[in-house]
């Protein structure tokens, strides 16, 4: 209509001009009533898309568009396709150019995979957003699926692995229950291996990896930073203790003959006093801390089930005729039977036997696991002891 108008009001004018005549008429103003013409119209666009966005379960998901020009106020619409939808539908407040979600990943509301969307209106135009996607990164599992309490027997072996979605982890750490929210950190021991991978292994689970156990895992997010999240799927497990009937035993190890105190030995004081001509503790002799004696260490030792750090070394000082007849020290106690772990063993042995000549003895060795067995006599680690003889004290009186 308004380009009908102006067509002809121009040619009205021109004609006018020509004849000199004026018949654009009183529906034709040249000055005062002249129709005018529409403006140009702007075009709407969409300056900033929104973007994909990745965060852990239960957090805040936040989308953002940006929108210029056209034709009046703008208008948004968000809409949200789930991974179960058949196609989208409107989400979210009208007219606002963030949409919020919380709690993403919970139940079905925000899924991992859901799509966004918005579009963009003036009194012309709609203009559709680019799609988003909503990562959520979260533990949805701990395989074996289907088991939350484990009963195994001592020294068998089990393994726990977490399952996720979302994001490819950045961290793991699995923690065990102490007390009442008392959880702490897992390390890798003798029993234990992977408490900082995927994967948790026990291998010949013990009594004491009996417990709860839970993962933490560390994802990344959209904009380079991280987040964590704890399961809230647990894992119990109960270790029965076994009696082991298998006694520990020496490798490794053969017999020794060893001579001792030649060094040691004090040499006789000419005097005028014949006790003074007699060396004092002559009649001792001593195992030096850094002896073989010593340093037995636990590569030498095996056992079915105790782990070597636990295993008791017993040792005593015997005749050499007789394994099972205790020697005695002076203050009249038997040398034998001393008990104690096997990483405590720096002590001295003390021996005061037949200080007037040769002797000999035997110095026995035997373990003792946490099930109470003992290494039977034939496989007990031994060292054939001779003390030397002492010097001849000569005189001419």
């Amino acid at each position: 209509m308004f380009r009908f108008v102006a067509i002809s009001h121009i040619v009205l004018l021109l004609l006018e001009s020509a004849t000199g005549i004026g018949i654009s008429g009183a529906n034709v103003s040249k000055h005062n009533n002249e129709p005018t013409l529409p403006l140009m119209e702007s075009v709407l666009i969409i300056k900033v898309q929104p973007v994909n966005q990745a965060d852990c379960k239960g957090n805040k998901a936040t989308f953002t568009i940006v929108a210029e020009g056209g034709t009046g106020p703008i208008h948004y619409q968000w809409k949200r396709k789930r991974p179960q939808d058949a196609g989208f539908s409107t989400f979210g407040a009208k007219d606002s150019t963030k949409l919020a979600v919380y709690n993403i990943g919970s139940a079905t509301d925000s899924p991992d995979g859901t799509l966004y969307q918005v579009t963009v209106s003036d009194q012309i135009n709609q203009v559709p957003s680019e799609m988003a996607t909503l990562t959520v990164n979260q533990i949805t599992g701990i395989s074996p699926i289907g088991v939350a309490t484990y009963t195994l027997n001592q020294g068998e072996n089990l393994w726990l692995k977490v399952l996720t979605s979302g994001n490819l982890p950045l961290a793991y750490q699995w923690i065990k229950k102490f007390g009442s929210n008392d959880w702490r950190n897992l390390s890798d021991n003798a029993t234990l291996s992977g408490s900082q991978g995927e994967q948790l292994n026990f291998n010949k689970i013990a009594v004491a990896d009996s417990g709860t156990y839970k993962i933490r895992v560390s994802f990344p997010t959209i904009n380079g930073n991280q987040c964590t999240e704890t399961s809230t799927i647990s894992r119990r497990i109960y270790v029965t203790p076994v009696r082991d009937t298998i006694p520990p035993c020496f490798i490794n190890l053969v017999p020794q003959n060893v001579t001792l105190c030649q060094k040691d030995l004090e040499l006789a004081v000419w005097n005028d006093s014949l006790a003074d001509i007699v060396p004092h503790r002559i009649d001792y002799c001593r195992f030096p801390c850094q002896s073989p004696v010593f340093e037995l260490s636990s590569e030498h030792f095996s056992d079915n089930l105790t782990p070597n750090a636990n295993l008791v070394l017993h040792w005593g000082i015997f005749a050499m005729t007789d394994p099972q007849t205790p020697l005695l020290d002076d203050a009249g106690t038997r040398l034998e039977d001393i008990v104690g772990p096997i990483a405590l063993h720096h002590e001295n042995i003390d021996i005061g036997y037949n200080p007037k000549g040769e002797a000999s003895c035997q110095v026995i060795y035997w373990l003792e696991d946490e099930s109470g067995n003992l290494t039977p006599e034939p496989q007990r680690y031994k060292m054939y002891v001779t003390i030397a003889r002492r010097p001849e004290i000569v005189s001419d009186f």
